[in-house]
């Protein structure tokens, strides 16, 4: 077992990091005892004044795409708990020992030891279906109310029903596939506990190439066949560290009860980004389009983003950039 665990499912607050450094009686004691100049008067009142608790954040799927990029943009200020399942969190984040979400008394015990001020949500499995999403992530809910931490929900922009994009924060949601569906409900879900939902769109990044985005379309370009990429969808791609710093300062404002969009700028097809892709790495990019109204007519059109007052009220330095702009 790791010295830094109380137990095998929590995480125990490391002693050199306690909520107040503080014995409030004795500190009284020394302020009415003997000359308020002395030595002995300032060392007994220096000794016992107040530290301020670290703040900790507590992110589940941790060692994933998104959380990694944010463990390595961590503040200094900040402590980093990282749930994982399959891949563990990066240098710079205290690992929880590997947690199952779909064990409701193993979440809540480990968000116990924790005891983080915010609960950051980035897991989930696309491949799972919307029961299982459901459950881990109401699993995590219920823990962070419990204990009193904010909650931020990371969310999409496949919420809406894509007639006519560039969405502001406070439409109503009209998903059309089931990703959307179930992450609109736990967007509801999150606002009764006055949390934040971040909604993002298509989130990659130019460097590395092994990323999954690149990967769609670098490797059918590399066995000489053509990339699926719709010529008729819309979205508003989002560098993952751009997202990355969006979300630390979601989870620094003190934020509650919002909705938030962190996307890129630049409205785009799949089919261009993946142009924009192809010609960085040096593969011919007049490959045939694809078209979603021919193969997935489920799929919203147009679900770009747009980032209101309401964003920029929260995220006011984090510059957002599109794939043009990073891959000229």
């Amino acid at each position: 077992m790791d010295h830094r665990f109380g137990h095998s499912l929590g995480w125990r607050r490391p002693a050199r990091f306690p909520q107040f450094r503080c014995a409030p009686e004795e500190a009284t004691q020394a302020v009415h005892t003997g000359d308020p100049s002395s030595a002995l008067h300032k060392n007994r009142v220096r000794r016992h004044r107040y530290t301020p608790a670290v703040p900790r954040l507590y992110v589940t799927g941790a060692g994933g795409f998104i959380g990694s990029r944010l463990i390595a943009l961590k503040p200094a200020s900040w402590q980093v708990v990282g749930q994982w399942r399959r891949t563990p969190p990066p240098e710079g984040a205290v690992a929880t020992p590997c947690l199952d979400l779909g064990d409701e008394a193993a979440v809540a015990t480990s968000l116990r030891g924790a005891r983080p001020d915010v609960v950051l949500h980035l897991a989930y499995d696309i491949g799972a279906g919307s029961g299982p999403n459901l459950a881990w992530s109401r699993n995590v809910f219920a823990g962070a109310d419990a204990i009193g931490a904010a909650i931020v929900f990371m969310s999409t922009d496949l919420v809406f029903d894509g007639n006519r994009g560039w969405y502001h924060e406070n439409e109503p949601v009209a998903p059309t596939i089931d990703y959307g569906r179930w992450k609109a409900t736990l967007e509801a879900e999150v606002a009764t506990l006055g949390g934040v939902s971040a909604r993002t769109s298509l989130v990659w990044s130019a460097d590395p190439p092994s990323v999954p985005i690149q990967r769609m379309i670098l490797d059918p370009l590399q066995r000489g066949e053509s990339p699926r990429l719709f010529a008729d969808e819309w979205r508003s791609p989002t560098d993952v560290t751009d997202l990355a710093r969006g979300l630390w300062e979601v989870v620094q404002s003190g934020a509650r009860g919002t909705i938030v969009h962190l996307a890129g700028p630049e409205r785009i097809t799949r089919y261009e980004h993946g142009q924009l892709i192809a010609r960085k790495y040096g593969f011919v990019t007049d490959f045939p389009p694809s078209y979603r109204a021919q193969v997935a007519p489920d799929r919203p059109r147009d679900t770009t983003l747009a980032m209101t007052a309401v964003t920029h009220a929260i995220v006011r330095t984090t510059r957002f950039r599109g794939p043009s702009e990073i891959l000229a």
